[in-house]
């Protein structure tokens, strides 16, 4: 098999850019970055970024700072604001996990990475193990905490329950956990749905109760019919919840939940107006730092 090597990308933000840079990331579909705050300022962070070598030729690189440099409103002409470094295959699992680190969600979650031992008065909480490995967090990001949190608070007990965009899976274990029946996990990217089987057989030991599912969303829904979900989980990008909102509600059952988040504050108006507009209730919205956390609920259907 080929070795992999990689391009560890570094440069410094201050903390207010965070959420810009790790929205256009997410749309350029780079999903390996950590951001860490700086000892000596906390005001300003060290973003890193992992590229595969053999995906990025010098071409790229340069679009990717110019997007980058455009983003921050920085002038880069003297190309001292980005640290270029490569990293080596077998390296790459020490320089990725020492950004990883267990982190407590809400009242009861905690995230641990798979390589960290479980610290005894952390064991009445309910553990989610997971294993990022070269393309997906943990879970720390404003957006995926807002989700879980959500979730500890909802019933789920003998429900079904739908996935979208399940990245490292960690919003279909904690939905497991919390005792859903059964879990439907869709991805359009196959580094996903394999971080998701992995991540499930890690915390469970099998993958009873999990369907994965690769393709689009509304791909995946047409072929395989799914629907009469009591809960759609959606962590995504507003600018694509926008697009499956319709198909979502033929999804849910009568009165069935949906959680949306990934959405900046300055979009969750636009995203409940369209809400409305499908026939969903508005139920609650959460915000943590720039982001927003929407719940909604499907009217009957008319008899």
């Amino acid at each position: 098999m080929a070795i992999k090597d990689w391009y560890k990308l570094t440069f410094q933000i201050g903390s207010d850019s965070e959420e810009i840079i790790f929205w256009k990331l997410n749309e350029l579909g780079i999903f390996s970055f950590s951001f860490e705050y700086l000892i000596k300022n906390e005001s300003k962070k060290e973003v890193n970024i992992w590229l595969p070598i053999d995906e990025w030729d010098e071409s790229s690189r340069s679009d990717f700072e110019k997007i980058i440099s455009k983003l921050l409103n920085i002038n880069n002409s003297k190309n001292q604001f980005f640290d270029w470094s490569i990293i080596k295959e077998e390296d790459w699992l020490t320089s990725w996990k020492k950004y990883w680190a267990p982190e407590l969600i809400g009242n009861h979650f905690l995230i641990l990475p798979c390589w960290i031992d479980l610290h005894e008065k952390l064991k009445e909480k309910q553990i989610i193990k997971i294993d990022p490995g070269a393309a997906f967090g943990t879970g720390g990001h404003p957006s995926t905490y807002l989700c879980l949190e959500k979730m500890e608070n909802i019933l789920f007990s003998d429900k079904k329950v739908l996935d979208i965009g399940c990245g490292s899976g960690i919003l279909s274990v904690a939905a497991r956990l919390l005792g859903a029946k059964e879990v439907c996990a869709v991805d359009n990217d196959y580094l996903a749905i394999n971080s998701t089987n992995s991540n499930f057989q890690l915390n469970f030991g099998n993958l009873e109760k999990l369907n994965t599912y690769l393709g689009s969303f509304d791909e995946v829904v047409l072929k395989n019919q799914l629907e009469h979900f009591d809960f759609v989980l959606c962590n995504i990008l507003a600018e694509v919840i926008k697009e499956m909102i319709p198909n979502i509600y033929k999804c849910l059952r009568n009165s069935g939940e949906v959680i949306f988040s990934g959405i900046l504050n300055s979009q969750k108006d636009e995203i409940i107006k369209i809400l409305i507009q499908n026939n969903l209730k508005l139920l609650d919205v959460s915000t943590r730092k720039d982001w927003a956390c929407i719940s909604a609920q499907k009217a009957s259907d008319p008899t």
